[in-house]
């Protein structure tokens, strides 16, 4: 069986009942912080501006907006609901990238419209989650070192897959939904920082779900897309790509389950959680001054500066991807939360004094190692230098830099359903029905409890 029919088969063959409790936990923690950045991202103005215009489109009220008044067609609540949960860069992170922001708003809203229970939801969004898993790790790095960013280049596929589960395709259905998805995904990590960023994201989400309404009614895309000579695989992977890692061991073991899915604590580029998990540990054990200190050296085992590569932010928007401006906010403020990044905080002249203090350089035990290496074995080295000749020095690998338990994620939707002016009752009632999602019936009936109870 040739490579694009046999992922499409790996999709449908995919069962509930292979998912291990952890991945589960995985899933069930994945919707309910999906529905709390969407809510929060929803205020943003970016969220706002895509809302206005996909309202305009018009079409059958479908599927509901999570942080607005109304529903809307299939394709414009996937999109605009991806771009809410992202556009803060406080959804979860996974190999893929953000694989949540691509594949829950699609999930939710075919939920909504075929009223489809809670364990159909996890075990598709547990199959897409297997697919970006098996993409990003078969197709190599060089799209990355190119400049394509992985979530919106892959997420299409990974959407159109969740979404053609769902819709009870058959494999070629399936395979051609696939097709099209592969030929519509983009996006560029220059645009870090910038609205552009949750855009791309979301138009991955969107595509994917266009595509498999696409392959419902008959459209077809070339039945070998990933495998053949000017297909997926040679365009972004090339010489690094190893096509068969693709389907090889395919849900053994269950990737949701096995990796270290990443529930942000922090609004902020992942790229900087290592620094913060260092600081956060160091500001508990030191006193520091922020006025005596003389220099910041922030060592990577990658090359510098990673995915927060904004060195002069120009915006707070470009604040979540600066290593220096995450660094200086945080030995100033002695943390970062949803404040560092309004307008209002990133104008303050002493942070902005001390960031011209941080360095970011290479760590040199990485020289020479080849790209993939050094992002597998990633870590960071932070040394404070003193103006009294004191020299503070922290690692941090990646694997254990901070980040929210599968619990924790609740607590965060609470907070994040006060903020928004949810009613006790329903921030419990949502929780409670996500905690037990795999006995729900319906999927979609968070969503309707939190958009019947917004103040």
């Amino acid at each position: 069986m040739i490579t694009t029919e046999k992922v499409a088969k790996l999709i449908l063959d995919f069962k509930y009942e292979s998912i291990p409790l952890r991945g589960l936990e995985q899933s069930k923690a994945a919707v309910i912080d999906s529905l709390g950045a969407g809510l929060l991202g929803a205020k943003e103005p970016v969220a706002k501006a895509v809302a206005e215009i996909a309202f305009c489109r018009g079409g059958a009220e479908e599927a509901q907006l999570w942080g607005f008044d109304g529903a809307t067609s299939l394709s414009n609540a996937v999109l605009i609901n991806s771009i809410s949960m992202h556009c803060m860069d406080y959804d979860n992170g996974g190999s893929l990238g953000h694989p949540a922001a691509l594949m829950i708003p699609t999930a939710l809203a075919l939920a909504e419209k075929h009223r489809l229970s809670g364990k159909a939801v996890i075990e598709a969004y547990a199959a897409g989650y297997e697919l970006g898993a098996k993409l990003r790790d078969s197709l190599g790095d060089i799209q990355h070192e190119a400049g394509f960013h992985a979530t919106s280049l892959l997420g299409s596929i990974c959407s159109a897959a969740v979404a053609a589960k769902l819709m009870g395709m058959d494999v070629q259905k399936t395979r051609m939904a696939l097709s099209i998805a592969a030929c519509l995904g983009s996006g560029l990590v220059q645009s870090f920082g910038t609205d552009s960023k949750p855009v791309q994201v979301g138009r991955a989400a969107e595509s994917g779900m266009l595509a498999a309404l696409l392959a419902e009614r008959g459209c077809t895309g070339d039945p070998h897309i990933f495998e053949e000579a000017k297909g997926f695989y040679y365009v972004y992977g090339q010489e690094e790509a190893a096509i068969r890692r693709l389907t090889e061991n395919f849900g053994k073991p269950v990737a949701v389950a096995a990796e270290r899915g990443h529930f942000k604590q922090w609004a902020s580029c992942g790229g900087n959680y290592e620094v913060l998990s260092v600081l956060y540990d160091l500001l508990d054990e030191e006193d520091i001054d922020p006025d005596q200190i003389s220099d910041i050296v922030v060592a990577l085992s990658m090359t510098p500066p990673g995915p927060s590569f904004r060195s002069n932010p120009r915006t707070a928007m470009e604040g979540r991807f600066s290593l220096s401006y995450n660094v200086a906010s945080c030995l100033i403020d002695g943390k970062v939360d949803l404040d560092t990044f309004t307008d209002e905080k990133f104008r303050r002249q002493a942070v902005h004094g001390l960031m011209e203090k941080v360095r970011v350089v290479g760590h040199p035990e990485c020289e020479g190692k080849p790209k993939r290496l050094q992002n597998e074995s990633r870590f960071i080295e932070l040394t404070i230098w003193l103006k009294d000749g004191q020299v503070i020095s922290r690692r941090q690998d990646a694997v254990n830099r901070k980040q929210l338990s599968a619990e924790e994620t609740y607590v965060k939707f609470a907070d994040i359903g006060h903020l928004v002016g949810l009613p006790a009752d329903a921030i419990a009632g949502a929780a409670r029905l996500v905690q037990n999602y795999e006995t729900c019936e319906d999927a979609s009936e968070p969503v309707r409890l939190i958009r019947d109870s917004i103040v």
